[in-house]
C-alpha cells in the first residue's frame, strides 16, 4: 500500500491546518502518524518499539511510504483507537488512508 505522507489537512470550512501561527508549515500525514504511532496505546495494539520507532522516522521524513497489507491494516487500527489528535485530524488520516487503499487496489 503506497501512502503519500505529504497530504495536508483542512479545518471543516476546507482551510489547510499549519503547525505554527505564522501559516507556513502545514501539517502533514506524516507528522501526524508519526506522533500516532509513538502514543501510548490503551489496548496494546501499537507496534512493538523498534518498529513503531523506524515507522515513525519514516512517516516524518519521508515523501511517501509502502506498507504491505498487516502493517496497514495495524496501522488503521491504531488510528481508530488514538487519543492523541481530535477526530477532525484522525478522521482525515483514515480518508487519506482509505484513499491510499483504493488507488492501490
Amino acid at each position: 500500500m503506497k501512502i503519500n505522507l505529504k497530504q495536508t489537512f483542512k479545518t471543516l470550512k476546507g482551510d489547510i491546518i499549519y503547525r505554527d501561527d505564522k501559516k507556513t508549515d502545514p501539517l502533514t500525514l506524516g507528522e501526524v502518524l508519526s506522533e500516532i504511532v509513538l502514543s501510548p496505546h490503551r489496548d496494546k495494539k501499537g507496534f512493538r518499539p523498534l518498529k513503531g520507532l523506524e515507522l515513525a522516522r519514516k512517516f516524518y521524513n519521508d515523501k511517501e511510504i509502502e506498507l504491505d497489507q498487516s502493517d496497514f491494516i495495524q496501522l488503521k487500527e491504531i488510528i481508530e483507537e488514538s487519543s492523541a489528535y481530535i477526530a477532525l485530524i484522525t478522521g482525515q488520516v483514515l480518508e487519506f488512508l482509505i484513499n491510499s487503499e483504493k488507488n492501490s487496489s
